[in-house]
Formats: C-alpha cells, sequence, structure tokens
C-alpha cells in the first residue's frame, strides 16, 4: 500500500497487515483501515491519502501509534472518504450576505440536496448531486448544523437513504445488483448461513391464566392471575 503526503510525494511504500479493511455502510461514509509494522517511526502528517479500487481516502485524524520496542511499532491509521467535509462544512443559506446559519427553509428534496452541494463547493470543488428522490415539500428550520447533521435530518424527514461515491452524493433508497439479484430459496443449505438452529430449553414454558368465578351466570374476573406451568411434548 503507498500512502502520499497532500502534495503527492510518497511517504510510505509497505506491505499491510491481513487485518486492514475497508468499512463501508449506508447513511455512513467509506473508511479504510490500515494496520501495519515499522522498525523505525515515520510521522505520517495528517491530509496524507492512499488510493484504493479507485477512490481517494484520505488521513483526517493522527495515526495511532503503539511501541512494542525500539525496533517494534505498530499503527493503526484510519483513511475516510472526502464525506469527512460534510463534518467540516456549516449549512448556510446562501442567497444573501451575510450568509445565514439560523433560517427555516421551505423546499423539496433536491433544492435541500443542492444547496448542500453549493455549500460544500464554497471551500472545495467537484461536489454534485447523482440521483435524488422526487418528493413534497417540507419546511425544515436549521440552526449552525454541519452538512452531515443536516443530510441525515433531511433523509430522516423523507425517510429515506444516501450514499457516497467520491464527490458524489445520491439521495435515495439505495439498490445494488437489481438487474442481477443474488437468487434465494427455501430449503436445506439455500441460506446465507448454515448450521444455524434452535435448541427447546430444559425450563418449562409458563403460561398465564385468569381464574374467575361465575355469579348468577355472570363471570368476575379478579385482579389477580394465577401462573401454572405445562408440559410441551414435540412428536418427531
Amino acid at each position: 500500500m503507498v500512502i502520499y503526503d497532500k502534495k503527492n510525494e510518497v511517504i510510505l511504500d509497505i506491505p499491510v497487515d491481513d487485518t486492514s479493511y475497508r468499512y463501508r455502510a449506508i447513511k455512513q461514509g467509506d473508511k479504510v483501515y490500515l494496520y501495519f509494522s515499522l522498525t523505525d517511526h515515520v510521522e505520517i502528517p495528517i491530509y496524507s491519502y492512499i488510493e484504493f479500487q479507485g477512490q481517494r481516502y484520505t488521513l483526517w485524524k493522527p495515526e495511532n501509534l503503539t511501541k512494542h520496542g525500539e525496533r517494534n511499532l505498530e499503527y493503526t491509521v484510519v483513511f475516510g472518504g472526502w464525506w469527512e467535509l460534510l463534518n467540516r462544512t456549516k449549512y448556510k443559506l446562501l442567497s444573501g450576505k451575510p450568509h445565514k446559519l439560523k433560517f427555516p427553509l421551505t423546499a423539496k428534496p433536491r433544492m435541500f440536496m443542492q444547496l448542500l452541494i453549493d455549500n460544500l463547493n464554497l471551500h472545495d470543488s467537484g461536489w454534485t448531486l447523482g440521483t435524488c428522490i422526487e418528493a413534497s415539500e417540507k419546511v425544515i428550520a436549521f440552526n449552525h448544523e454541519t452538512c452531515m447533521e443536516v443530510i441525515n435530518r433531511i433523509s430522516d424527514e423523507y425517510n429515506t437513504e444516501f450514499e457516497f461515491v467520491n464527490k458524489t452524493i445520491n439521495f435515495g433508497k439505495v439498490e445494488r445488483f437489481k438487474d442481477d439479484p443474488l437468487p434465494l430459496s427455501y430449503g436445506k443449505g439455500n441460506g446465507f448461513k448454515t448450521g444455524l438452529g434452535r435448541q427447546n430449553q430444559a425450563k418449562k414454558p409458563q403460561l398465564l391464566y385468569y381464574m374467575y368465578k361465575v355469579v348468577n351466570g355472570i363471570s368476575i374476573h379478579p385482579n389477580t392471575a394465577v401462573l401454572l406451568y405445562y408440559s410441551l411434548k414435540i412428536r418427531s
């Protein structure tokens, strides 16, 4: 794995541990976790980055370093996608100056999202809105919130999802392999994971019976209940 600094100079070109992985989740950004060891200390500055499967991941926070000896240094370095900039950018109304941080806005999803894109492009470039759902207008009030807080609020308001693909934001239900779905069927061995089962515990099941008496043909229910046990037999 090659790690570059923000000036595109190579800092490290090393093999990483097999436990390194990339984490991806809906309504969250991608992260790459790198684990490796060095015999000498190498400083990895903030905004260093890696390229993985066609995407760029940046070091937004200092790396974790564990020293086990003079020549045994273990590194844990977490690289995040461009989506991290949403945590560093305030959602502002840009129609007038000075820009407002506290304001109500009546809009459809596309307008909310386009304003978010415009805010990101104020101090950065290349941000675009990909797919976006069509829905009715809503009134949402904003108050000194980051773009990440806002996009989560809007997705909750419209009961939908979003995803990041580099600097493109898709706002709507995330679907994968719609044209080539994974076939599933009933029957042994056709599920996702084999070896799952259920066992009946030795403890007897409990039934809750309500006792009552009949007076002159009228049922009278007391306020108390009697807990009874029964044995359950299953025939093969």
